[in-house]
């Protein structure tokens, strides 16, 4: 069993989800950049405005009740490159699903790279509000860049509580020595550090971890991963009844094509995926071949695909 990747590495370990012929670009890039990338939340606004979302508590009750978490980084890459990294974490309905996944150091990898779930308590939940209300990240401002170097990593957080959404964007990393007063990026790079290590932050509120379940599965379907040497890609058969041809939308790359599964289809799919590794060629009922990248979607994350 390896270690969990510190927070350091945690580009590194979502970028081993990539494809492997762009490992080495997306592994120099992690150090640098503007905003790209993974779907990410609706613009930032100037103040406080009611959640999109309709499973978001009553205003007046606990702040569990109506408490929505999602925290996500994007980087300048093309949108394939970073199609299967999992938001670090992500907080609804009183569950923590944790993203940061340790994934085997063997090639090639598993297609499967699925996050856990604990239960998180009403007085871990309120530690997280009463941080980011002293941090200052509550309040007008929401975009705490004040300067990136080109290729670095943005963070996004989108916060709801009390059926009020706040969508704060900074960055990921500051120099040594820089202000963290509050409202501050240095404040936003400390309140995302303590989030993407919350395990060690408010571990006596979490429950015990277990498997995540997930409701959705985006799938990004592109042409047949090529072999190796000394490696033979193993081939399947396609469990779902639509062929690759018209399965999904297009997506980024000419052949490319992106859909968010659910429901039967999911039920069919799922279990295949978690027996193929990356350079498994699914065979559709056309007879057309295609190799897959699979990501689990958390509650309220948008599609890829659009």
């Amino acid at each position: 069993m390896e270690l969990r990747p510190t927070r350091s590495i945690l580009s590194l370990a979502r970028c081993a989800g990539a494809f492997v012929a762009a490992a080495v670009l997306v592994a120099g890039c992690v150090t640098g950049g503007t905003q790209a990338g993974q779907s990410g939340s609706p613009a930032s606004s100037s103040s406080p405005s009611p959640s999109a979302s309709s499973s978001a508590g009553p205003s007046g009750k606990s702040e569990q009740s109506g408490f929505y978490l999602r925290a996500w980084q994007t980087q300048a890459l093309p949108p394939q490159f970073s199609f299967s990294w999992l938001p670090p974490v992500t907080i609804s309905d009183g569950q923590l699903i944790d993203g940061i996944v340790a994934i085997p150091a063997i090639y090639p990898g598993p297609l499967w790279v699925g996050p856990s779930s604990r239960s998180i308590s009403a007085a871990g939940i309120a530690s997280i509000v009463a941080e980011a209300r002293s941090s200052g990240l509550l309040d007008a401002k929401r975009d705490f860049i004040d300067q990136q170097l080109v290729g670095g990593i943005t963070g996004h957080i989108q916060l709801v509580i009390d059926d009020v959404s706040y969508d704060l964007t900074g960055p990921v990393s500051m120099p040594d020595g820089a202000s963290a007063g509050p409202g501050t990026a240095a404040a936003f790079v400390t309140f995302w550090q303590k989030l993407t290590g919350v395990w060690t932050w408010l571990g006596s509120t979490l429950g015990q971890e277990t498997p995540y379940s997930p409701d959705h599965l985006a799938v990004l379907a592109t042409p047949p991963a090529e072999a190796t040497a000394g490696i033979t890609p193993n081939e399947t058969q396609w469990p779902l009844a639509t062929p690759f041809a018209s399965f999904g939308t297009p997506y980024g790359a000419v052949a490319n094509r992106c859909a968010v599964v659910s429901g039967a289809d999911l039920a069919k799919l799922l279990p295949v995926v978690k027996l193929s590794n990356q350079l498994t060629r699914f065979v559709d009922s056309k007879g057309v071949k295609d190799s897959l990248m699979v990501r689990v979607l958390v509650p309220r994350e948008p599609s890829p695909c659009d």
